[in-house]
């Protein structure tokens, strides 16, 4: 049977085809959802889970991740040369003593050496951050004011940031030493440039190797332990409930694009609406995936009050709306760690699969 669902604005203005319709919410059955697709998502949603077809999909996505990176770093002479979104810069002959903003995951992926990070207790690399005796340094995340005296002090040769902090961030911090940006965004782009860029980029390629090979593992055992059941990934926040699409968010992306995990039409419904994440209770019994990741609160250096986020959570499951789903019935509901699942980096990652080969994949 056809089960009728609600589009958001994008949704509704596609099917119907008119301009400037209003914010009421129409329906929409699996066949208009489909049919309003981009043909990248059509072509995610076919592939193949044989473990050939999968060698073939990553040897691809590699190739791809290499051209990505060589648009980024090239060698000029004895000169390599990083043309980043916030600069061009030319990478010193030496730099052994790096400091890094929000860049530290791919550069301990790499097995790289750097002295100075930002990082708390909550960070999901407190450990190894501790380990290597890196130097803590302060950022003010709520209006994203790095410390620049505390990074001049560590005496850096080099400086790889994170490009969200922006043009002024990057033009201060390359007063102090060379400095060059990296998406953390696109987990495999980043760790290679930086990798080409340091002049190692056997390691990088190695490094990636590594994790598509975990991906793989990971994805083989999904797929015969979860039958083709759908997965969906709620994260629960202190004043609204957001369900996240499924290749249009870059926390989450890493499910469709390397685990091929299939999502249900409420949340391809989501892939229409760009703007808007969020989804009212009264939603929830639409909500029909066989499998539901919750995260409740925010990442590792916000501000927010995590409290507020776990109660709401815990109200939240003493719904009768929540206990209905399907997934609730099942006992298929997986809890993680929203400073691991909302960070950016081949590590986070690898350790987000990992939550999902234990609790699913045996």
């Amino acid at each position: 049977m056809k089960r009728l669902l609600f589009s958001g604005l994008l949704g509704a203005c596609v099917l119907m085809g008119i301009a400037g319709c209003g914010s009421q919410e129409n329906g929409m059955t699996h066949e208009a959802i489909y049919a309003n697709l981009d043909d990248k998502v059509k072509t995610a949603l076919e592939r193949s889970n044989d473990p050939k077809d999968i060698d073939k999909e990553f040897k691809k996505r590699l190739t791809a991740i290499q051209k990505a990176a060589d648009k980024i770093v090239t060698v000029e002479g004895d000169k390599i040369i990083v043309t980043h979104k916030l600069g061009t810069t030319v990478m010193p002959k030496e730099h052994k003593r790096i400091v890094v903003v929000r860049t530290e995951d791919p550069m301990i992926a790499l097995d790289e050496s750097f002295i100075g990070a930002n990082y708390n207790e909550n960070s999901y690399l407190y450990k190894e951050l501790k380990d290597r005796n890196i130097e803590n340094f302060s950022i003010n995340d709520e209006t994203k004011t790095i410390n620049y005296e505390q990074i001049q002090a560590l005496k850096p040769d080099l400086i790889i940031m994170r490009d969200s902090y922006g043009k002024a961030a990057y033009n201060a911090l390359s007063k102090i030493a060379p400095t060059i940006s990296v998406n953390v965004n696109k987990e495999e782009v980043a760790l290679l440039t930086i990798a080409k860029a340091l002049g190692v980029p056997e390691k990088g390629e190695a490094r990636l190797k590594e994790y598509y090979s975990q991906a793989k593992k990971t994805r083989i055992a999904l797929s015969e332990h979860m039958q083709g059941e759908t997965v969906a990934f709620l994260r629960i926040l202190n004043k609204e409930i957001r369900l996240y699409p499924y290749m249009k968010s870059d926390m989450n992306v890493f499910m469709a694009e390397l685990l091929n995990i299939k999502p249900p039409d409420m949340v391809l419904e989501t892939e229409l609406n760009p703007t808007n994440n969020a989804i009212s209770l009264e939603r929830l019994p639409d909500l029909d995936a066989g499998y539901l990741i919750v995260s409740a609160g925010y990442g590792a250096s916000s501000a927010n009050n995590q409290g507020i986020a776990d109660q709401r959570l815990a109200n939240l499951k003493k719904d009768e709306l929540w206990k209905k789903l399907p997934a609730v019935k099942a006992d298929h509901v997986l809890q993680v760690d929203s400073t691991l699942w909302m960070a950016h980096g081949i590590i986070a990652k690898e350790r987000a699969m990992k939550n999902l080969y234990d609790t699913w994949g045996k």
